[in-house]
């Protein structure tokens, strides 16, 4: 498979709800769109405050973005901003 240097990535999700991440996680990981987590190695850190609900985002490469929005709204059972 190649890759591209130059692949812009967009903001599909943020938030600070672990139940909603780990089911628009799931749902896009099943639908074998590839994703990136930012700030997800905030969670795993809880000396600095176990009960704060850190912000996580799922992005997705461009191409994929329609998709990826229309797939996290239906899961979610929201709009997603796009």
């Amino acid at each position: 498979m190649n890759s591209d240097a130059n692949l812009e990535l967009v903001v599909v999700l943020d938030t600070n709800d672990p139940y909603a991440f780990a089911l628009a996680e799931g749902c896009l990981r099943e639908a074998e769109i590839p994703l990136f987590v930012l700030n997800q190695i905030t969670t795993l850190v809880n000396d600095i405050d176990p009960f704060a609900r850190k912000w996580l985002r799922i992005q997705v490469a461009r191409d994929r973005e329609a998709e990826a929005r229309e797939i996290i709204a239906a899961a979610l059972h929201v709009e997603v901003d796009g």
